[in-house]
C-alpha cells in the first residue's frame, strides 16, 4: 500500500500510526510487515510519502483471517482520516 497523508499529520501522529501498523503483525497469517517513509532521490512518488507492506502465504488469510480482523479494522479506523489518498496493490510472489 502507498500512502498520502495530510499535510498536518504530526509527528505524534506518526508515531501512534506507525505504532498501530505494526500492531498488525498479532493478526494470524501475516508473514511479514514493514511500514516506512519513501526515501527514494528520484522525485518520482507523486506524493505517497509512506509505504505500507505485509506478506501472506495464500488469499484465505488475507481475505478471510486478516482484513476482518478487530485490530485491523481498529487500525482502519485510526489510519484513514489521517490520509488523502491510499493505493492498494496486491499480488502474489
Amino acid at each position: 500500500m502507498l500512502i498520502q497523508f495530510k499535510e498536518e499529520t504530526t509527528v505524534k501522529d506518526f508515531q501512534l500510526i506507525t505504532d498501530s501498523a505494526y500492531s498488525l503483525q498479532a493478526i494470524p497469517g501475516v508473514e511479514d510487515l514493514n511500514f516506512g517513509k519513501n526515501v527514494s532521490p528520484e522525485g518520482l512518488g507523486k506524493g505517497f510519502s509512506h509505504s505500507l507492506t505485509m506478506k501472506f502465504s495464500k488469499s484465505v488469510d488475507r481475505d478471510s483471517i486478516y482484513l476482518p480482523h478487530p485490530i485491523h479494522k481498529k487500525f482502519v479506523d485510526l489510519f484513514v482520516p489521517f490520509t488523502n489518498s491510499v493505493l492498494v496493490y496486491d499480488f502474489w510472489e
